[in-house]
């Protein structure tokens, strides 16, 4: 290279030709990591354990989309047919709303529950530790538009 010294010239191709070597370990050490937490049972719930951290700011943030999209359905169910479903028939209109069971539970395996307000209606997951008025429980929010006060 003209202008650059012949021994900085190699140690920036060194540097370089290092980090990708590094790049190719870390991604062999991954799925060598993956590899025996399927090959070797015991390992399994290990990888979970320590991959946990990770996934459960995703898993809530794709609950909470499944569950905007549940209480957008509440809505339009209101508007098309005047009625909202009630506590004693919600698991039915998951049933007959839904037909796959990962559209009826949030990741955890509980069933959402539906709450109803005035102007909104609320779907609720009891969280990871599947437990009622915890601190990892969360809800989301549809507004509604009541009968008889549609916008004109």
């Amino acid at each position: 290279m003209p202008g650059v010294p012949a021994g900085a010239a190699v140690r920036g191709h060194l540097r370089r030709a290092s980090s990708g070597v590094l790049v190719g370990r870390l991604i062999l050490l991954i799925i060598l990591g993956f590899s025996a937490a399927y090959y070797f049972p015991d390992s399994r719930q290990m990888m979970l354990e320590a991959g946990a951290p990770l996934m459960v700011p995703v898993t809530r943030w794709m609950t909470k989309e499944e569950m905007n999209q549940i209480g957008r359905d509440v809505v339009a169910y209101e508007q098309n047919t005047g009625q909202l479903p009630d506590r004693r028939g919600w698991l039915e209109w998951l049933e007959w709303r839904y037909t796959l069971d990962e559209s009826k539970e949030d990741a955890w395996g509980t069933t959402y529950e539906l709450r109803v307000w005035a102007d909104s209606v609320g779907v609720v997951s009891y969280g990871p530790d599947r437990t009622r008025n915890t601190e990892d429980d969360f809800h989301v929010v549809a507004p509604r538009e009541r009968v008889g006060r549609r916008n004109r």
